[in-house]
């Protein structure tokens, strides 16, 4: 049995309850261990609000996890569910508070008192308080709690950041694991305008997150794929391009790619393809003058590649043939770059290109533009 070393600064009334209750008061004050739950109900049931006054005052006289169980969901029976909710801050044992917060949820399979107890702790107590409840929401498992986790998560605040919401979701993240991505994904979809959108997809990550020395099976890895490609087609194409860069560095690049379309929705080309600008730089020693040659071309990429360069590169000096000949090449390979995201056409290279040019003009080198016929890839 767990010892419960309770720091409660609290005093004995100055003056009992007068009338018919004060037996029932005094019997309360002995009473010790389980014995104080009796005692507790009795009291209620003398006098109501007296009994929910005394509550924390006769919280010590449970000295361990049995007592305070008992005389907790002797509370919760009644209604009295203030002073129950603020209990665990009084315990400094933390191991203690996440089993006596298990135990109380746990009760919910008998006593329908509790489910209810703990919905209205997520709207009756502060964030860091609603925490400490959590062990309570893992232990009680009956459908009416599960249904309303569904529809407080289906229905995200209307802030960037709700810490309360945030741990909400957490623990229906802990109980259903994976299952939880399609409520969250649609959750994700209404937060994006104006919520927590970012705190979703990081909870939609812990859905499926292996336990320590596991590694992500590919069944969650698929699941989470589908549930934020779902997202991405719900939202504007800048959080779009967020779901997708969560995707790229995962390792989901393939994933990430399917999304190129809602994220660049007036850029897709014929056949679903892309369009990217590509330069290779020649540049070499021309008789004691730095010369540089940017060759480049337009891409046609079928939508099938989040990371273009890496088919781009060799594809570009492939078509390119070389114009410094007659001059010491500096590199080998010739440094290549890729426009940082799909472009409509040639017209829009312009920029790119002047800015390119620019950067080697600051490095002493003499810039010649060199266009070649355009690449496809398959």
């Amino acid at each position: 049995m767990l010892s419960l070393a309770l720091t409660l600064l609290l005093s004995t009334p100055d003056a009992q309850a007068a009338g018919k209750c004060d037996a029932l008061v005094k019997k309360a004050e002995a009473a010790k261990g389980t014995d104080l739950a009796t005692a507790f109900t009795n009291l209620a049931g003398c006098d109501h609000k007296l009994a929910e006054d005394s509550y924390m005052k006769l919280l010590s006289n449970a000295a361990d996890s049995d007592a305070l169980v008992a005389y907790s969901l002797a509370a919760i029976k009644l209604d009295i569910w203030n002073p129950v909710w603020g209990e665990l801050s009084k315990i400094p044992d933390y191991s203690a508070r996440d089993e006596v917060a298990s135990r109380v949820g746990a009760a919910c399979a008998t006593e329908p008192k509790v489910t209810a107890f703990l919905q209205g702790a997520y709207f009756g107590l502060r964030d860091i308080e609603f925490s400490q409840w959590d062990d309570a929401f893992a232990a009680c498992e009956n459908t009416s709690l599960s249904d309303w986790l569904t529809t407080q998560v289906s229905a995200p605040p209307e802030k960037l950041y709700d810490e309360k919401f945030n741990a909400l979701m957490g623990i229906y993240v802990n109980k259903l694991r994976a299952a939880a991505l399609p409520v969250l994904s649609k959750a994700a979809v209404k937060a994006a305008k104006a919520g927590p959108f970012d705190a979703i997809l990081q909870q939609m990550d812990a859905a499926v997150a292996p336990s320590l020395g596991e590694t992500l099976s590919e069944e969650d890895k698929a699941a989470l794929e589908k549930a934020l490609i779902e997202v991405a087609k719900g939202v504007d194409p800048e959080k779009a391009k967020l779901v997708a860069d969560r995707l790229a560095t995962a390792g989901a690049e393939k994933a990430a790619a399917k999304l190129l379309p809602a994220i660049y929705p007036k850029l897709v080309q014929g056949g679903g393809s892309f369009l990217y600008g590509v330069a290779a730089v020649e540049a070499g020693d021309c008789k004691g003058k730095k010369t540089a040659v940017v060759h480049h071309a337009l891409i046609n990429e079928p939508g099938k590649r989040w990371n273009v360069i890496t088919d781009a590169e060799p594809a570009i000096r492939a078509a390119a043939k070389p114009k410094l000949t007659k001059c010491t090449a500096e590199e080998k390979d010739w440094p290549v770059s890729v426009t940082p995201t799909p472009i409509a056409g040639a017209k829009n290279m312009e920029g790119w290109l002047n800015s390119l040019s620019k950067q080697l003009t600051e490095k002493g080198y003499e810039v010649e533009l060199e266009e070649e016929k355009d690449v496809k890839l398959n």
